[in-house]
């Protein structure tokens, strides 16, 4: 199962610009949403920046 690194592009809600995390992935090129989401929520950041669950708000890379 590939892994990817995210980068946040920008502050979404209580994370902050630049900040990076890890999503395992059954999916290529990139991770879909709800793995993303599902991430993003297990780290404990608020509704708002779990709303920005998109890859496309985050520099994608292939770890």
């Amino acid at each position: 199962m590939p892994v990817y690194k995210l980068k946040a592009k920008g502050n979404y809600g209580n994370m902050p610009k630049g900040y990076e995390f890890q999503v395992p992935s059954s999916c290529t090129p990139e991770p879909n949403f709800k793995e993303v989401e599902k991430v993003i929520e297990r780290l404990g950041f608020n509704s708002q920046a779990i709303s920005y669950k998109s890859p496309g708000n985050f520099e994608v890379k292939k770890v």
